[in-house]
């Protein structure tokens, strides 16, 4: 197929084309690889993820791609031969192509550079092993034929899924959580070779012999596909969730909760990171042990940590939650915990609780009193503890829809002193 290339945005169009350019006065071919050559096969959005591969110095060309893209380089690894640069809203990985040994299983590799064919040999999927040469006529690509020299294109109209060594999971276990997340997002289905490697690789337990930072690296790729809880439905088919996160597993509640935050009539989404979201609502029926186990294991971030942790303090006052009687009592018992765990607490619970919360999130969180700090000294409350006790049952009478104006407001604090 040699229209590939057309497929891509005119904008990136031009950017590569330009970068063809300055690829040449180094001495240096440019080729579009892997996932994005995959899914220009395929019809598929390409997302902002650029890889290309570069046959010759990719050091050399690095700052001058940056320069006359005008883009930020972000990473640069000079023992890999690779680098990432952005540029708008794409974030293009440059990688010189290279063989690689892997000197122990669930290492980083050693890398040597070659020819384009060996590295697309070592590559993991057939259908990642693809590539199309840049070539450019003025400020365009011209297009040119896909190189597919280990039958990619053919397991894709298949949709086959097939590792391209024997040893491919023994050196990087984490091409079986790649190849989960192919298999669900695309409706792949390994082939008889591929799938015993699964199996090997599932029963000889190789994803322990990953770093935890490389796992979580994974989880949250997992995070951003489009259907998160089909990738846990087929980790769970193939025995993979329990080497991941115990007591991790799909139900349908799961797609449940995930399909409510995708429809989202009450816009819930808006308010909390959408990762942050997902991974609660995936997590939801972990148990407090497992998921403190889950915590340990893992370097999460602070606000992955804080919502986690507020979920398990949720979880066990969903009861009360459930009673609260007025606004001013569901903000006392919600206002404590983040954002992120109370969104997951609206995916997940019932719908009188998903309306109260909907409410809390996007009116009753946001309400302010008609009178602050400042107001209330002016009308005599002196600074101290009692200041503090007025501003927080002023705000819950506010919620209440007992005062609703500062004559109001005012009037309820000098009766309040009075009665003090």
């Amino acid at each position: 197929m040699d229209n590939l290339i057309t497929r891509l945005e005119p904008e990136l169009r031009r950017l590569l084309a330009r970068a063809v350019d300055l690829a040449s006065s180094v001495q240096a071919t440019l080729w579009l690889v892997g996932g994005v050559v995959r899914d220009l096969w395929l019809g598929v959005p390409i997302g902002r993820d650029i890889d290309l591969a570069v046959e010759g110095d990719v050091h050399r060309i690095v700052p001058l791609l940056a320069n006359v893209w005008g883009g930020d380089i972000v990473a640069q690894h000079p023992s890999f031969g690779t680098a990432s640069i952005t540029v708008g809203n794409w974030l293009i990985d440059l990688a010189q192509t290279r063989t690689e040994r892997y000197p122990r299983p669930a290492v980083l590799p050693e890398v040597q550079p070659a020819p384009l064919a060996l590295d697309l040999f070592r590559r993991d999927f057939s259908i990642n092993a693809m590539a199309i040469q840049l070539v450019a006529q003025g400020n365009d690509l011209l297009p040119m034929p896909l190189f597919d020299p280990l039958g990619g294109a053919t397991d894709l109209a298949a949709r086959r899924l097939r590792l391209l060594h024997e040893q491919s999971l023994r050196d990087d276990p984490t091409r079986l959580l790649r190849g989960l997340r192919l298999a669900a997002r695309l409706d792949l289905t390994p082939d008889a070779a591929t799938r015993a490697q699964f199996q090997e690789a599932i029963a000889a337990q190789y994803l322990a012999l990953l770093t935890p930072e490389r796992v979580q690296t994974e989880l949250c790729l997992t995070l951003s596909e489009p259907d998160p809880a089909a990738v846990v439905a087929l980790a769970d088919r193939w025995g993979v969730t329990y080497q991941i996160v115990p007591g991790l597993h799909w139900t349908p509640a799961m797609t449940e909760r995930l399909a409510r935050y995708q429809h989202d009539p009450a816009h819930v989404a808006a308010v909390a990171p959408t990762d942050l979201v997902i991974a609660g609502l995936l997590l939801y029926d972990v148990s407090d042990a497992e998921l403190m186990m889950f915590l340990r294991r893992y370097h999460l971030p602070t606000p992955v940590r804080r919502m986690l942790n507020d979920l398990i303090a949720l979880r066990v006052r969903l009861p009360t939650i459930a009673s609260a009687s007025s606004p001013s009592r569901l903000d006392a018992l919600l206002q404590p915990y983040s954002v992120a765990a109370i969104a997951v607490l609206h995916y997940a619970t019932d719908e009188l609780i998903q309306q109260n919360i909907a409410r809390y999130l996007h009116e009753w969180r946001l309400l302010r009193p008609p009178l602050n700090g400042d107001d209330l000294r002016q009308l005599g409350v002196p600074p101290g503890p009692q200041l503090g006790q007025l501003l927080r049952r002023l705000r819950a009478a506010t919620l209440d829809g007992l005062i609703t104006d500062r004559a109001t407001a005012e009037q309820w604090v000098r009766q309040q002193l009075v009665d003090s």
